[in-house]
């Protein structure tokens, strides 16, 4: 079974905390499931593209903090589904109906 992350919230990108935020668990979760280092990077990246972020590595998610919770908002929800790479893939690939 998947993993359960906490909402994200636009508001989250410009957030100074000691404390992680949600979508730095999900980025987290993501690498890790994308074998981590470079390909888990890269991995993260495809996520988020397939999730509907426009940016690409250098871009802040600050810069478009709705699309960037939106995006993110997508995995989690996919997350609770799977922590299968492959699935994640397949869910984010689907068309909404």
């Amino acid at each position: 079974m998947g993993q359960t992350f906490a909402e994200v919230s636009a508001d989250d990108f410009s957030k100074i905390t000691l404390d992680p935020l949600p979508h730095q668990a999900i980025e987290t979760a993501l690498t890790t499931m994308g074998g981590g280092g470079s390909h888990g990077v890269d991995y993260k990246l495809e996520m988020l593209k397939m999730a509907g972020w426009k940016g690409n590595k250098l871009t802040s998610f600050a810069k478009d903090p709705e699309g960037a919770s939106k995006a993110f908002n997508k995995i989690r929800k996919a997350l609770k589904k799977t922590d299968n790479a492959d699935d994640l893939r397949n869910l984010l690939d689907k068309p909404k109906k």
